[in-house]
């Protein structure tokens, strides 16, 4: 079995070479448009297909937050229409984090991180500090 990041990280491969084809491929359209009603309705088309894959990404990497969230404590609010932090998927009815949702949350983990790390480095001087006056004082004893 693929581990659950492995397989994200290859999803989000996978739709960004199909968004990479589709621009190829509207690319040609656009060039050949001879109209502009008929390079407005390339644009169009090009929008919506695009927009789903776009949204797929946007909801891969929101569960992956989501989840280093949830093991970290960190709370991070429930979606909602009102939340400036959440918007509601228009191809994948899901919710998914804004640009700037994204952004608050990926701060609180690196803050919970760096607290956690903090905390840990206190804790690692109070135990090795008096372990090395320890070894310090028996070496000094035990050389006379």
């Amino acid at each position: 079995m693929i581990p659950l990041q492995i397989k994200e990280l290859l999803e989000v491969g996978v739709y960004r070479r199909t968004i990479r084809a589709l621009d190829h491929a509207y690319n040609v359209d656009l060039a050949n448009a001879c109209t502009p009603r008929e390079r407005e309705q390339a644009e169009y088309r090009h929008y919506w297909e695009t927009l789903l894959y776009y949204e797929q990404i946007a909801e891969i990497k929101t569960r992956r937050l989501v989840r280093k969230a949830d093991r970290l404590n960190i709370p991070i609010g429930y979606a909602g229409d009102k939340d400036p932090m959440w918007r509601k998927s228009s191809q994948l009815n899901s919710w998914i984090l804004t640009p700037l949702g994204y952004s608050e949350v990926q701060n609180m983990i690196r803050q919970e991180c760096k607290d956690r790390r903090q905390h840990a480095t206190t804790w690692a001087g109070v135990i090795v500090g008096p372990l090395t006056r320890l070894a310090s004082v028996w070496l000094v004893v035990r050389g006379q």
